[in-house]
């Protein structure tokens, strides 16, 4: 579904008032299309028994088809949902339809004193977010013999895993690829699980991820073996780790599946800027749902990555809005050229948003891909701006097409396509792409100024 920005309302100093969203900003965080269409269908008045609110919350009684109404609320300063509604999805109908009737209608809205039920929910969770932020501030002793053995016993279970992983490679290349795209399931699965044990998530993710190559192209068994060629590169950089200069060592650790903890990332040099959100991805993973933020510095003309992570039945700690561009300081994680990053505060206030700087042509683009992997060969999803752009057709094939009319291969949706079409007329546009290579997928255009986005919701 293609969405066209529009900005948060500002006062004079640039702070969010009251966070007055917008309908396609609010439609951005429902968890599906379903949810979308029930929730317009409660934006009414009519629906409503109750109508309030106050400087933190919106809450409301929603008539159902029971005796009692639903009660629901949310805080509109950090934006949290609840209801007594038995749905499972999160935000429900109830707290999506509330908020875009709150967004169209504040003057149905009566300000009061929030309830009990209203206030004891906020005051849990300012509890909640002071907990984690003591806890993350405790200066508790670390016992650092224990800590070496764990991190002994896991490098003697990866190297094991790795082990595994080659004699299963070199058997995969030693009996032939052809029987590949028939079993590519049970293929890597079976090896990616068998990672996880070994403690090597990283290996792991990237062994399903050849589950999803397009085996149906002409390309595939290169696509495959470039892959493949790469994991072997991994683990051969995981047994030779010592010898490798440090910020390699962070890389190739990470590459595995180490994680680097979130006290150790805020402890380095932070970049303060504004940071506008790129693109917004939405995955659930292994039971854990995961939001993937792309973001681009107007200052530093930086990329920057943002994870939030949180599980079923319960909603992000931060819900960032795709076009909008947020004040705030950033610290990227250990590595090299890692544009994984966490923001060193929160809230974040909203600023006016602007156009990125893009690479002018496709040589220019494509030049900048290169140089990523010849920094990193291990990069994935490269982030790449690219302005003067058209769409193309090579039989099947659609290309994105610049100025000198040059092209590359380019992924998307049939209806985005169509979006684009529409839009623009068949004019020419800036996209944000993330490039691989094997396809360079397009997420997010400016036409004329105005930001157009698709929901990536695919799991």
């Amino acid at each position: 579904m293609l969405y066209l920005q529009s900005e948060i309302k500002l006062n004079r100093q640039g702070k969010s008032m009251s966070l007055n969203l917008t309908e396609e900003q609010i439609i951005q965080l429902a968890p599906d299309a379903a949810s979308v269409k029930a929730g317009k269908s409660l934006s009414t008045k009519a629906k409503w028994v109750l109508l309030e609110h106050s400087d933190h919350a919106v809450w409301g009684h929603c008539q159902g088809s029971g005796k009692t109404p639903y009660q629901t609320v949310v805080d509109i300063k950090h934006i949290a949902f609840k209801c007594s509604c038995p749905s499972r999805k999160f935000p429900c109908k109830h707290g999506l339809g509330l908020l875009l009737l709150y967004a169209s209608q504040t003057d149905s809205f009566y300000q009061t004193d929030e309830p009990d039920w209203v206030a004891a929910w906020l005051t849990k969770r300012e509890e909640k977010a002071e907990k984690k932020e003591q806890k993350a501030k405790s200066n508790a002793p670390i016992d650092e013999a224990a800590q070496a053995k764990r991190q002994a016993m896991r490098h003697q279970k990866v190297l094991h895993g790795i082990d595994e992983l080659e004699i299963w490679m070199k058997d995969l290349l030693r009996n032939g690829l052809i029987h590949v795209p028939e079993q590519a399931h049970a293929v890597f699965e079976n090896m990616a699980r068998r990672m996880i044990d070994a403690q090597a998530s990283g290996l792991a993710n990237r062994l399903r991820a050849l589950q999803e190559l397009n085996f149906h192209a002409d390309n595939w068994k290169y696509e495959l073996t470039d892959q493949l060629g790469k994991l072997y590169l991994l683990t051969q950089a995981y047994k030779n780790l010592k010898a490798l200069p440090q910020e390699w060592q962070d890389e190739i650790r990470t590459q595995i599946g180490y994680p680097q903890s979130k006290e150790e990332v805020l402890a380095g040099e932070s970049i303060t800027d504004h940071w506008m959100v790129l693109h917004k991805r939405s995955r659930k993973i292994n039971e854990l749902n995961t939001d993937t933020y792309w973001m681009y510095g107007q200052q530093s003309r930086r990329f920057a990555v943002y994870f939030s992570f949180f599980t079923p039945g319960s909603l992000p700690e931060t819900n960032l809005i795709p076009g909008n561009t947020y004040n705030g300081s950033l610290c990227y994680y250990k590595g090299v050229e890692n544009q994984r990053a966490l923001f060193k505060e929160y809230p974040l206030s909203a600023q006016e948003t602007f156009t990125p700087l893009c690479c002018h042509d496709l040589k220019e683009a494509t030049a900048l891909y290169r140089s990523t992997l010849k920094q990193n060969p291990f990069a994935q999803n490269v982030p790449i701006l690219v302005e003067n752009l058209l769409l193309a057709h090579n039989g099947k094939s659609l290309y994105a097409q610049d100025i000198n009319k040059e092209l590359i291969a380019i992924q998307m949706q049939e209806t985005t396509k169509i979006d684009i079409l529409s839009v623009t007329g068949g004019k020419p546009f800036a996209a944000f792409f993330l490039a691989n290579d094997n396809c360079w997928e397009l997420n997010t255009m400016w036409y004329q100024s105005d930001y157009y986005f698709w929901k990536d919701e695919r799991n």
